[in-house]
């Protein structure tokens, strides 16, 4: 249940993700191609923002299947290998997760620590002044006379991202333990785009017959 609920929080922030990078991408190019001008900060903002899309979305793709891999090895095994495979990747990914989160700890610590601030993003000036100079410093890193956003937080997607990631590992570790699973759910390409083709030839085959069904009816008129 909690799963399920999460998924949904998942694909609704993903959908919010996109809709911003999209308005934004608009906003400067209609600003660049009719008068003449930009935004700096939308730049900034929009690789922020596709950070979080990619960062984010990951342990969505592990969840609905979107990630593409190679399971032709895998399927040519009996039932106890094909597991005992499943399990032992499952494990690797997280421990690529953990290698990941270290790192992303140790990078966010620094830059807290330092108080790095990101080129032309800025907190608006109402919330600026709302904030205790000191407390703004000492605990979140913002210099409230400059106003720029730190780059900790933007960039916090590295530890929120890979600890999701990690949590839907150790979810399918636990349904290929159990049995619910028989190891990663993973696109297929190939299979898609039969499913296209055959649609597109479905299109066809109904233009046809309406076309055929129209020239009969022409004729008896």
């Amino acid at each position: 249940m909690i799963s399920r609920i999460f998924g949904y929080f998942e694909e609704g922030f993903l959908n919010l993700l996109i809709t911003m990078m999209t308005l934004l991408v608009f906003a400067e190019v209609i600003a660049r191609f009719f008068f003449n001008s930009g935004f700096l900060w939308i730049q900034e903002l929009t690789l922020t923002l596709s950070g979080w899309f990619v960062l984010f979305g990951m342990s969505y793709g592990v969840k609905v299947g979107a990630h593409i891999g190679v399971d032709v090895f895998t399927k040519s095994l009996a039932p106890l290998p094909r597991k005992l495979t499943a399990l032992l990747a499952s494990f690797i990914c997280l421990v690529y997760c953990a290698m990941f989160l270290k790192g992303s700890w140790d990078y966010l610590s620094q830059m807290y620590q330092t108080g790095v601030p990101m080129e032309d993003i800025n907190f608006p000036a109402m919330l600026l002044q709302q904030l205790d100079a000191d407390f703004a410093w000492e605990k979140l890193r913002i210099d409230v006379e400059d106003g720029a956003v730190p780059i900790w937080m933007s960039q916090s997607i590295l530890i929120i991202g890979f600890s999701m990631l990690a949590w839907r590992f150790v979810e399918l570790f636990i349904a290929i333990l159990y049995g619910r699973a028989t190891g990663f759910h993973l696109a297929d390409e190939a299979k898609d785009s039969m499913h296209l083709l055959d649609d597109d030839q479905t299109d066809d085959s109904d233009d046809t017959t309406e076309q055929k069904n129209s020239n009969k009816n022409n004729k008896v008129e």
